[in-house]
C-alpha cells in the first residue's frame, strides 16, 4: 500500500493546471484550478495584478455580518477573508510563480500587460 502511494507521488511530483478561466475585471486576470503533487485540488486560484506582474493567491471567502450581508473595507470595496495560508512567505512566493508558469504557458494571451 506505502509503495503504491510513493509511486503515485512520484508520478504526479508537480503542480498541475487543471483548467483556467480568464476574467478580466480591475486586477483579477482570471482564475486557475490546479492540483497539487500531493493530490489536493485548489478551485479558483485567483491570478491578479502585483507591482512586479502576475499574481496567483489562494482562494478566500466574503466576510459577512451578523446578518449574513458581506461587509466592506475601510475602501468600500467587499472585505474577503483567508480560508487557509502558506506556513512561509518562501512557499507563498514558490506557488504564486508556478502557477503563473502553468496558466502562461497553456494561455499566454490572457496575462499580458493590463492598463492600470
Amino acid at each position: 500500500m506505502a509503495e503504491d502511494r510513493n509511486n503515485l507521488l512520484q508520478e504526479n511530483g508537480r503542480m498541475r493546471l487543471v483548467s483556467w478561466r480568464a476574467k478580466r475585471v480591475g486586477k483579477l486576470y482570471g482564475f486557475a484550478t490546479v492540483q497539487l503533487p500531493i493530490g489536493l485540488r485548489l478551485i479558483d486560484v485567483p491570478v491578479v495584478r502585483g507591482k512586479d506582474g502576475p499574481w496567483a493567491v489562494l482562494p478566500t471567502k466574503p466576510e459577512v455580518d451578523k446578518d449574513g450581508r458581506q461587509r466592506r473595507g475601510v475602501d468600500g470595496k467587499p472585505a474577503f477573508a483567508p480560508v487557509m495560508a502558506w506556513c512561509s512567505r518562501r512557499l507563498e512566493d514558490a506557488f504564486s510563480r508556478r502557477v503563473v508558469e502553468l496558466v502562461r504557458a497553456a494561455h499566454p494571451a490572457d496575462l499580458v500587460p493590463m492598463a492600470a
